[in-house]
């Protein structure tokens, strides 16, 4: 079969390697979509601590089932799946204390761009659903990342009539934020990014205020919008530590930041620990998603209200074009790419 293999930061190669073998629980899965997302493209431009080459590429994906191991349950060739990328052993520490995502033995799948992909049986039986016939393929491809904003919504806890800024809210991950916050009742919800088309999305999607960061101070923005006490809630989607700290600044005192996009290894973050104790601060760095979930936001998907999965989802593409969906991503030319292997 076809297969992108990650070889080095920069450097990914279409291959023609062994289908995946089917062990008794697991599945095979022909991949109908998968989805280009920020992790492909900070591992594709710098690395990933946690995706150390040379290995399988891409990790959000819904196809059909084609084969299923002898003790496989509840699936069976010709369903339409989805799965995610990981699964907890239940059995850790940190499982035993329901930080699943923190899993000390976590099954982890990548993948995704390919012919086919086996999807492993830990995450057959906890992570992988059956699609409605008449969710498309690209929707349920979603799942994973707005599982992730699910997982880090939890943590920060927005209520109703607060004030919500987003840094770098004009990628998917920011505008899947956006879509939740004001689900969640939030009265005002602030979207900064540097790229015109993307706040505009924001926009489209309920944004009360759009502020381009290369022409306007978003902290003073926030500060004029709130009476100078700044946002109840920050969240940081843009995976850069200027963005880090934009978020710290905009938020009030008692207020919430959420650090949700991962930056390099070893980069370090010089926080004024006086506002951060005087103004009781709340940092929160939440990591990866849970079953449970994986759950959620594919239920939210399937309602089709709360999110707008067509606005996220902008391209599509040939397996053979990927990195090409990976520079438009990365240059703020699309949302995510809909990459379809046949």
């Amino acid at each position: 079969m076809r297969a992108v293999v990650y070889l080095e930061p920069g450097r990914l190669e279409l291959r023609n390697v062994p289908l995946p073998s089917v062990g008794p629980e697991d599945i095979l899965v022909r991949v109908r979509v998968a989805l280009t997302c920020g992790t492909d493209t900070k591992t594709y431009r710098r690395g990933h601590p946690k995706i150390p080459p040379p290995t399988l590429f891409g990790h959000e994906f819904a196809g059909d089932v084609v084969e299923v191991g002898a003790e496989v349950q509840g699936f069976e060739p010709g369903m339409r799946v989805v799965a995610g990328n990981s699964a907890p052993c239940n059995t850790c520490f940190y499982c035993k204390h329901h930080q699943h995502n923190l899993c000390d033995n976590l099954t982890v799948n990548l993948g995704a761009f390919a012919e086919y992909i086996g999807v492993p049986g830990p995450i057959v039986r906890q992570n992988t659903y059956r699609i409605p016939d008449s969710l498309p393929y690209r929707h349920a491809a979603l799942m994973e990342p707005l599982a992730c904003v699910v997982h880090g919504q939890d943590l920060v806890r927005i209520q109703p009539g607060e004030t919500v800024v987003i840094v770098g809210a004009g990628g998917p991950i920011g505008l899947m934020h956006l879509q939740l916050a004001l689900r969640q009742g939030a009265a005002e919800v602030i979207a900064v990014d540097i790229k015109d088309e993307r706040l505009a999305a924001a926009e489209r999607l309920g944004a009360t205020r759009i502020v381009n960061s290369e022409h306007e101070d978003p902290v003073a923005v926030v500060q004029d919008l709130t009476a100078g006490r700044g946002a109840d809630v920050s969240i940081e989607s843009a995976g850069a530590k200027a963005a880090w700290l934009t978020a710290v600044a905009a938020v009030r005192k008692g207020g919430r930041v959420l650090w949700f996009g991962g930056l390099p290894s070893g980069t370090q973050i010089e926080v004024d620990a006086v506002r951060v104790h005087y103004d009781e601060l709340t940092l929160i760095g939440p990591y990866h998603l849970t079953p449970r979930d994986c759950f959620r936001a594919l239920r939210l998907i399937e309602a089709g209200i709360i999110i707008d999965a067509d606005a996220l989802i902008t391209h599509e593409l040939p397996l053979e074009r990927l990195e090409e969906g990976l520079e438009m991503m990365m240059e703020g030319q699309c949302v995510k790419t809909a990459i379809v292997p046949d």
